[in-house]
């Protein structure tokens, strides 16, 4: 029998090492990617500055189809170790409260940064950003024509609805707890037909017109499948014996739509190029991600206590980056500077600000726990009181999320 599908590398405290690395490159990989996304040309976002660097569409392809089926792959793989620690009621309670918190502070604190200077870039406003928090709180919806979607009027998830679906998901597992568990003691080990069955979830998402439903099926597999063999031994040792042939498929994959996709701008209505470089992106959304796990399961054998104590962050990271990001990309915009400049000063100002606010995390458990860091047990924010409190005060977000209201 192959022992390498019995070997786990677990730090002191039982977290699983490669998943702990990943988590922390998964965030740093969406800053840098939300950074690119000012200055990408063509490409949707909050706040734009205009450029010809297709280039720039082509770095940031390199990671588009996977990076976020990572952070599933890794958040379902966490909900079953915590799961398995604390129980299902767990889930449902405390892990609620700490994605809903965060993510209701997010939806009225730091979201509506993006949307004024959003509002401000396309002409929508002329006002103080103080002045837009006040019209944001209790103006008339009338202020915010063209600009209403959301979770309620005008009140938006934006990058948070990632949190927002993870919340859903989570109730998914718990709702679906005895037969996910009957399914990972049955046919738990993992092999080419579990993969084969992710890809053809994935294939089907990418078919899926909505972008939402679109993001949040292939989010829900990708979860699902970290939830089912993340933790398994087993699972890391088949990645192990098939990293070859995983990485040379992804490497094949991305080179097939980042020159399908380069060609196709200047052939657009060639099909075949098109579509070949549309579905090598969509294989490579799961085939990308498996290389990555393979990778990781290779390089990150040993425990650091950096990356072990960064992982307490990577939760208001997440929930602060974008925004963070936004504002000092349009605070910036009258510092006449050329585009390669501005782009570099917006990554170390954007740092520098996290950085800032982690910090607050690190010294304040209360303004930790409101942007998602984890309280020390002996906290009060970790009472009974107090979490009976905070679900009370989430009680309308999470029966808005649901639709029960």
């Amino acid at each position: 029998m192959n022992t390498k599908y019995h070997t786990l590398a677990h730090s002191e405290n039982s977290r699983i090492v490669a998943l702990d690395y990943l988590r922390v490159f998964a965030v740093i990989v969406l800053f840098f990617f939300h950074l690119g996304m000012i200055w990408v040309p063509e490409w949707h976002f909050h706040f734009k500055q205009e450029t010809h660097w297709f280039w720039l569409q082509h770095i940031m392809l390199l990671s588009s189809p996977w990076r976020m089926g990572l952070l599933w792959f890794v958040a379902g793989t966490s909900l079953y170790v915590m799961q398995q620690k604390y129980g299902v009621y767990f889930l449902i309670t405390r892990r609620s409260n700490a994605i809903l918190l965060p993510l209701l502070i997010g939806v009225y604190g730091i979201v509506p940064i993006q949307l004024f200077v959003e509002m401000t870039q396309k002409g929508a406003i002329d006002t103080s950003l103080g002045q837009f928090f006040i019209q944001f709180y209790f103006g008339a919806n009338d202020y915010f024509e063209g600009f209403s979607s959301g979770i309620w009027h005008h009140v938006d998830v934006n990058h948070l609805w990632f949190l927002r679906s993870l919340w859903r998901f989570t109730l998914l597992l718990v709702i679906f707890n005895r037969p996910l568990a009957w399914i990972r003691g049955r046919w738990g080990n993992f092999n080419s037909a579990w993969l084969v069955l992710l890809v053809s979830l994935s294939l089907f998402a990418s078919q899926i017109e909505d972008s939402d439903d679109k993001r949040d099926l292939y989010g829900l597999a990708c979860l699902v499948w970290g939830y089912l063999f993340g933790s398994r031994a087993q699972f890391w040792g088949w990645l192990n014996d098939k990293r070859s042939a995983l990485v040379v498929f992804a490497i094949v994959l991305t080179l097939l739509y980042e020159v399908g996709f380069g060609i196709g701008r200047y052939y657009p209505d060639n099909l075949l190029i098109k579509d070949t470089a549309l579905w090598s992106y969509y294989l490579a959304k799961v085939i990308s991600l498996f290389a990555i796990l393979a990778l990781a399961n290779m390089l990150f054998v040993t425990p650091h206590p950096a990356v072990t104590k960064a992982n307490a962050y990577v939760f208001p990271f997440y929930v602060i980056h974008q925004s963070v990001i936004i504002a000092v990309g349009y605070g910036i915009t009258n510092w006449a500077m050329p585009a390669h400049k501005a782009i570099l000063v917006c990554a170390i100002l954007s740092a520098l600000i996290c950085v800032a606010l982690l910090l607050l995390c690190k010294y304040s458990d209360v303004a930790g726990a409101l942007l998602g860091k984890k309280a020390k047990a002996s906290h009060w924010l970790t009472g009974k009181v107090a979490q009976i409190a905070i679900a009370l005060i989430t009680l309308p977000l999470a029966f808005k999320l649901i639709g029960l209201i």
